[in-house]
């Protein structure tokens, strides 16, 4: 278990590479606070003051440190910044579900001055202006709770196809399973988020994660 003091520091959440050690130098020149290198294949809890910045690489993580990283955050009951870094594509209804919030997303095509830029903002406590660069859950919802419905990893993939307004047969097609598959899928979903048809559950996504559609451009 990693247990820092109330100091400053920025996490650097990713895998080693010549690339990321690069990274890391110059950070350590330009950003005037202590950078903590973390692998993200080997999460673990850790302690951070509510000053701190948590730079998370999508790009680096599987799909078991998505699940678990975002909830070791909710846990640490520290108020810090979070920057999603190298995000490829929009967030799916799933990964809007596990990220709780976060201050920046920078793309994949963003340079490390940018990803600088944003850092230095994050110091600052300024946000982004672009709308798209945030992620907003409900007030009252939270990691696991009923108000998210309790629903597994297929189902919010199953969820984001139908807010994409794919029939069953082509949700079917997507995932290799079969149309019934599928309508079990959505009877569960529909009895765990408490709605009535396709129409109701896509407002339910709208209403409990703000809509996010499109990666913000790089400066």
């Amino acid at each position: 278990m990693l247990n820092y003091a109330a100091e400053q520091k920025l996490f650097l959440v990713t895998r080693p590479s010549v690339q990321n050690h690069l990274l890391l130098e110059r950070l350590n020149q330009e950003i005037k606070i202590p950078v903590v290198v973390l692998n993200v294949k080997k999460p673990m809890m850790f302690y951070a003051s509510e000053k701190s910045i948590f730079i998370y690489d999508t790009d680096a993580a599987s799909s078991k440190s998505n699940k678990v990283w975002p909830k070791l955050l909710a846990e640490s009951q520290s108020s810090i910044r979070i920057c999603l870094l190298n995000c490829s594509r929009a967030l799916s209804v799933y990964e809007k579900s596990i990220w709780h919030r976060f201050d920046t997303i920078l793309p994949d095509d963003s340079t490390p001055g940018s990803l600088v830029n944003a850092i230095k903002s994050m110091m600052q406590n300024k946000h982004e202006n672009n709308a798209n660069a945030y992620l907003q859950i409900a007030p009252e919802q939270t990691y696991g709770d009923k108000k998210s419905g309790n629903l597994t990893v297929r189902e919010y993939e199953i969820l984001h196809e139908l807010c994409k307004g794919e029939s069953n047969a082509r949700i079917a097609q997507s995932f290799f399973i079969s149309e019934n598959t599928v309508r079990t899928h959505l009877y569960n979903i529909f009895k765990k988020i408490s709605v009535n048809n396709r129409i109701q559950a896509v407002n339910w996504v709208n209403n409990q994660l703000v809509n996010y559609i499109n990666l913000p451009t790089t400066q």
